[in-house]
């Protein structure tokens, strides 16, 4: 039910961006038109607003980790599953980042027919390694002045910040 719910939440920040918009808005017009279960529709909700919300600081992380790429060069769909994986990764709720690069490469499967799945993984991967090592020196109090760790996670606002990272979990326990 949660990767329908991913499906979902991907048609709508696919139909927020090609209207332009950051405001949760369009999220609740595709929302009143979709026959979800409540709890679903809850969960699709949560995920495309927080996105829409967060975007901002994701749009930078993703940029930072794309190699050869311009975010506004990829498809609409693929930003829109990298912006979704972010979003759950750094901000969502706790879930594995296995669980969501999982899923984000399972929606590129789903919405594209090339090898764009690779290319969600990598980079994905790479924030979420990142965000690790951010936390970790958020966690242990030291702050590094190096220009590396300037670049690797800018400081945010404490109402952006990041989420303490998840445990890894083996399954979706708080699934709906």
């Amino acid at each position: 039910m949660r990767h329908q719910a991913r499906v979902h939440a991907v048609q709508a920040l696919y139909q927020s961006e090609l209207i332009e918009s950051k405001a949760s808005d369009p999220v609740d017009r595709f929302l009143e038109h979709s026959e979800l279960p409540e709890k679903m529709r809850d969960f699709t909700r949560e995920l495309a607003v927080g996105t829409l919300h967060h975007r901002k600081y994701i749009d930078r992380r993703i940029r930072r980790n794309l190699d050869n790429w311009r975010l506004n060069r990829l498809s609409v769909i693929i930003r829109n599953i990298l912006r979704l994986g972010v979003y759950e990764m750094c901000f969502g709720p706790e879930i594995s980042h296995r669980i969501v690069i999982n899923e984000s490469v399972e929606l590129c499967k789903d919405f594209v027919d090339d090898d764009s799945h690779g290319l969600v993984n990598r980079v994905l991967q790479k924030i979420w390694d990142q965000h690790q090592e951010y936390i970790a020196e958020k966690t242990s109090g030291e702050k590094s002045t190096s220009a590396e760790s300037t670049e690797s996670e800018p400081e945010l606002p404490s109402e952006q910040a990041p989420s303490t990272p998840a445990q890894d979990k083996d399954s979706e326990s708080s699934a709906l």
